[in-house]
C-alpha cells in the first residue's frame, strides 16, 4: 500500500496515502450534525474534533498515522469567547456606532494575533509519531506581512498582490517545526505572479469560447427554439432572464477554470518547495483530474441534497494525499519533540469566525 522507492543510500521516495471510507465518515457527519442541532451548537466542539480526529488518523506516511490530540472541552472554552466577541462585533453597530468603528479598528492588530496563535494551536495538536509540529512565528513579523504590507496595494496598483500571497506563505511556512527538524520554503515570488498571469489568461480565454459556443447555438436557432417552448409555459421576460442567467453561468464557469488552474499551480509549486530538515515534498496534482473531481463532487451534492458531502471529502482527499510525497532524507527514529505549554483555542475559533484563510 505504501510506494517506497530507494533512489540512493541516503533517501528514498515515500508517498502520502489517505486510507480514510465514505460510509464511515458519513457516520460521523450525520451524527455530528444532529447532535450540534440538538444542543444548540454545544456539541459542535466534539464535532469538530471527531472529525479532525477520524480525517487526521488516516493520513498516513510510512506506515504511521497523523494525529490530533485536541481535547473537545478547550475548543468549546475558546469557541464560547470567540462567540460572544463575534456577537458583540456583529451588534455593536445597532447600537454604537462609536463601539462599532473601536470593534474594527481593534480587529487590525487582533488579526496577526489570531493567525500566530491558530497555527500554533493547530500545530500543537497536530502529531506524527506522537511528535508536535511547533509554530514559532512572531507576532510582529505577522503583522507587517498580514497588516502593513498591504499599504503598498494602492501605492502599486495591485502589482504587488501576488508578492503578498508569496510573503504571507513563506512567513507561515517558515516558522514551523517538526519537533527539532525547521520546515523552510525555497519558493520563489515568480511562482505567484505566475499562477495569477496565467489563470486570468485561462479565465479570459475559457470566457471567449463560451461566448463563442453562445453565439454559435444563437444563429443555429437554438435559443430562439428555448424561447418559444418558454413562453408557452409561463409569462416571463425570456429574453432578459436568459441573457442575465447566461452571463452569470459564463461568469462563474470562466473563474471557476482559471481559479482551478491557480489552485493547482500553487499547491504543486509550494508544497514541492517545502523542506523538513533535509527532506523535500513533492506534489503532483493533475489539473484536468482536479476539475473532474471538483465537478462530479459538486453534482454529487446537489443532487444528493447535500448527502453526498462526506464521499466527496473522502474522495478528494484520496486524491489529494496520494498526489504528495516526500524524498526522506533524516532518520525519522532520531526526531525528538520540543516541550511547549499548551494554547488556548480561542484564536484559533475566532479565525473561523471572521473567516480568515490560515493555513500551512
Amino acid at each position: 500500500m505504501e510506494s517506497i522507492e530507494q533512489t540512493n543510500t541516503d533517501s528514498k521516495i515515500i508517498s502520502f496515502h489517505f486510507t480514510g471510507k465514505a460510509s464511515e465518515y458519513f457516520k460521523i457527519w450525520i451524527v455530528n450534525g444532529l447532535l450540534t442541532v440538538l444542543t444548540l451548537g454545544i456539541y459542535s466542539a466534539w464535532a469538530k474534533v471527531r472529525t479532525n480526529r477520524y480525517m487526521y488518523g488516516n493520513i498516513y506516511l510510512d506506515n504511521e498515522p497523523f494525529a490530533y490530540t485536541a481535547l473537545p472541552v478547550n475548543i468549546l472554552k475558546g469557541r464560547l469567547l470567540a462567540l460572544g466577541f463575534f456577537i458583540m462585533y456583529s451588534l455593536s453597530g445597532q447600537y454604537s456606532q462609536i463601539l462599532y468603528i473601536i470593534l474594527n479598528i481593534s480587529l487590525l492588530p487582533i488579526i496577526p494575533w489570531v493567525i500566530v496563535n491558530s497555527l500554533r494551536f493547530r500545530g500543537k495538536y497536530t502529531l506524527y509519531r506522537n511528535i508536535p509540529f511547533i509554530y514559532k512565528g512572531d507576532y510582529l513579523d505577522a503583522f507587517k506581512y498580514f497588516i502593513l504590507i498591504y499599504i503598498w496595494v494602492p501605492l502599486t496598483l495591485g502589482i504587488i498582490i501576488p508578492y503578498i500571497y508569496y510573503k504571507q506563505k513563506a512567513y507561515i511556512i517558515n516558522n514551523l517545526y517538526f519537533g527539532i527538524l525547521p520546515v523552510k520554503y525555497n519558493g520563489k515570488a515568480s511562482t505567484f505572479y505566475i499562477a495569477f498571469i496565467a489563470s486570468t489568461i485561462i479565465t479570459l480565454l475559457s470566457a471567449g469560447v463560451i461566448v463563442g459556443i453562445a453565439m454559435a447555438l444563437g444563429s443555429s436557432g437554438f435559443f430562439e427554439l428555448l424561447k418559444k417552448n418558454i413562453e408557452h409555459t409561463a409569462s416571463i421576460n425570456v429574453p432578459m432572464i436568459a441573457t442575465v442567467s447566461g452571463i452569470y453561468v459564463l461568469l462563474i464557469i470562466s473563474f471557476f477554470i482559471g481559479s482551478a488552474f491557480y489552485k493547482i499551480f500553487i499547491l504543486n509549486n509550494v508544497i514541492s518547495s517545502i523542506y523538513c530538515g533535509q527532506s523535500q515534498l513533492s506534489c503532483s496534482m493533475d489539473y484536468i483530474k482536479y476539475i473532474s473531481i471538483f465537478l462530479t463532487n459538486a453534482l454529487a451534492i446537489i443532487f444528493s441534497l447535500g448527502l453526498a458531502i462526506p464521499w466527496a471529502r473522502i474522495r478528494y482527499n484520496k486524491y489529494f494525499y496520494s498526489s504528495i510525497s516526500i524524498s526522506l532524507k533524516d532518520n525519522l527514529d532520531e526526531i525528538t519533540s520540543i516541550d511547549e505549554k499548551d494554547i488556548k483555542s480561542f484564536a484559533e475559533e475566532l479565525g473561523g469566525f471572521l473567516d480568515l484563510d490560515i493555513g500551512f
